[in-house]
C-alpha cells in the first residue's frame, strides 16, 4: 500500500497503514510519500520496481489530498485553484509491461517557488522540553504558497521535455497515444504542454482542472478515471501520464490504460 500525498496533518502514523488496515490487507508494507503532484508517479514506478523485483505481487497505488485544509482563501493565488480529492490504482504482474520506463526527477533549486508559509515550529512555537507546551503567541496555521509565472515556465519547457523523454523511453512517438493526462496545474500550462509537446489534433487530453480543482497527488488518476467514464479514452490505449510539483519534482511516463 503506497499513499502518495502531501495533506495528511499527523507526521506519523502514515495513513497508508491506516487504509491497509481498514481494507483487511492483513500485515502488507505500507508506506507515504511526500511529491507533491507527482506523488501518484513516483507512486506507479515504485510500485512497478518492487514488483519486477519480486518484493511484492500487488501493490495498491493512492493519490490523495485535502488541500483545503492547507488552503488560505485570502490567498488569490491559490485559493481559487486547489481541490480535495482522492484516486487509486491496483497494480500487478502482467506476460506485458503497461507502466513505461518513469522518467523522474526533482530541482531542489526551485524549492521555495511552491512551499508551506512557514514551518509547523514556526508557526505554533517550538515545543517545550518539559512539559511539551508550545512557546507562547497566538498560531497561525501554515498554508500553501505559489509563484505562478516560475512555476508556469518550468512546468511548460521543462516538463515538455520530461515528456518527450517519456515517449521516447516507451519507443513510441505522439500519434500512437490515445490519451494524454497531464497534472491537473492550470488550463493555460496544459495548452502550452500541447503545443510544446507538437501533440498531434485529435489525441483526448484531460482537462478536468475546471471540475476538480488541481488536487495535486489526487489528479491523474481522478482524470484517468473521468477520461474513461466519459468514452474520451478507451481500456488498453496508450496515455502519456505527467506530473509535477512542489520540490520542484516531477515524473512521467507511458502507461496502458486499465
Amino acid at each position: 500500500m503506497i499513499v502518495a500525498t502531501v495533506s495528511h496533518l499527523k507526521q506519523t502514523p502514515a495513513i497508508a497503514t491506516e487504509i491497509a488496515q481498514r481494507l483487511g490487507c492483513g500485515t502488507a508494507p505500507a508506506f507515504d510519500i511526500s511529491a507533491a503532484c507527482a506523488g501518484f508517479g513516483y507512486g506507479l514506478g515504485l510500485a512497478d520496481g518492487l514488483i519486477r523485483s519480486g518484493s511484492a505481487e500487488y501493490v495498491v497505488v493512492i493519490g490523495v489530498e485535502r488541500l483545503s485544509d492547507l488552503t488560505d482563501i485570502t490567498d488569490r493565488s491559490t485559493a481559487f485553484i486547489f481541490g480535495d480529492g482522492a484516486g487509486a490504482a491496483v497494480i500487478g504482474p502482467s506476460a506485458t509491461p503497461g507502466i513505461g520506463k518513469l522518467v523522474w526527477g526533482s530541482d531542489g533549486s526551485q524549492k521555495d517557488v511552491i512551499s508551506q508559509t512557514q514551518a509547523w515550529d514556526t508557526a505554533f512555537g517550538k515545543p517545550d522540553a518539559v512539559n511539551g507546551v508550545g512557546e507562547s503567541g497566538e498560531a497561525k496555521w501554515p498554508a500553501l504558497r505559489m509563484e505562478g509565472q516560475p512555476v508556469f515556465r518550468w512546468a511548460v519547457w521543462d516538463m515538455a521535455k520530461a515528456a518527450q523523454k517519456a515517449l521516447d523511453a516507451a519507443g513510441i512517438t505522439a500519434d500512437q497515444l490515445g490519451a494524454f493526462i497531464p497534472h491537473q496545474a492550470n488550463m493555460r500550462i496544459i495548452d502550452a504542454m500541447i503545443k510544446a509537446l507538437k501533440l498531434p489534433e485529435g489525441i483526448p487530453v484531460a482537462r478536468d482542472i475546471a471540475e476538480t480543482g488541481n488536487t495535486s497527488a489526487a489528479s491523474i488518476p481522478l482524470a484517468m478515471e473521468r477520461m474513461l467514464q466519459t468514452g474520451e479514452a478507451k481500456s488498453g490505449d496508450l496515455a502519456l501520464i505527467i506530473g509535477f510539483g512542489a520540490g520542484l519534482v516531477y515524473a512521467a511516463a507511458v502507461v496502458t490504460l486499465p
